[in-house]
């Protein structure tokens, strides 16, 4: 039995508006959950002032140079990775999500910090470190803890070019600053191609042997 034009038209327009619906939703989600984590309070590891950062469109920097002309910087950024849980379990629905913080330096350190609900808002609570540079894969909340999947250093690693694939499991403890996540390994055959991959990904880096080289000699 052939359709009419009319019934084709309407049959296909049906499953494209529904899915229009879903995309427009989770894209206002998303919008605004980078909204209240671009521009929330945070705790800094910086040994040079105050241990809370308002972030401003997703970043905090801070510049000074002193009397003997020491420069000193420091900034902390949203990195648009975020999951929600009852991490407390109280009830209430909290929020992990990843930053960067760097003190001066070369090293970008990511951390995973813990937002609780204290019934008004989110606090920053505690956190953990996944790694200087890395590259981060996913990020899940499972039976209220955060998994984490990314690419750590291993030994000999060049500094911008992790190559251990690892899921680090955080749970929040109640009153620590600090949480240590438990680390399990998820190497994979596909490691080099993930990496080749990721961004800034160019045409012409398919034809980047000497990444190709490192990437499967430190991966396999």
């Amino acid at each position: 039995m052939r359709l009419k034009r009319s019934e084709f038209i309407v049959a296909v327009s049906i499953p494209f508006f529904i899915l229009s619906v879903i995309f427009f939703f989770l894209y206002q989600s998303r919008r605004l959950a980078h909204q209240v984590f671009g521009n929330m309070t945070y705790l800094s590891d910086s040994p040079n002032f105050s241990e809370n950062v308002t972030l401003v469109d997703g970043s905090y920097e801070w510049h000074y140079t002193s009397v003997d002309h020491v420069f000193l910087s420091y900034y902390l950024q949203y990195e648009g990775r975020y999951v929600y849980g009852d991490f407390n379990h109280d009830g209430l629905k909290d929020a992990a999500v990843i930053y960067t913080e760097n003190s001066g330096g070369n090293a970008d350190w990511y951390t995973l910090a813990f937002l609780i609900n204290d019934g008004k808002k989110l606090v920053h609570r505690a956190s953990g470190v996944l790694d200087d540079r890395a590259i981060i894969n996913s990020m899940r909340e499972q039976n209220g803890k955060v998994i984490v999947d990314l690419f750590v250093h291993q030994d000999d690693d060049c500094m911008g070019g992790p190559t251990k694939h690892v899921k680090v499991i955080f749970e929040y403890g109640e009153n620590k600053r600090w949480i240590e996540g438990k680390q399990i390994s998820a190497k994979s055959v596909f490691d080099p191609i993930i990496l080749m991959l990721k961004p800034p990904f160019s045409l012409s880096s398919l034809v980047d042997f000497a990444s190709w080289t490192y990437y499967f000699e430190r991966c396999w």
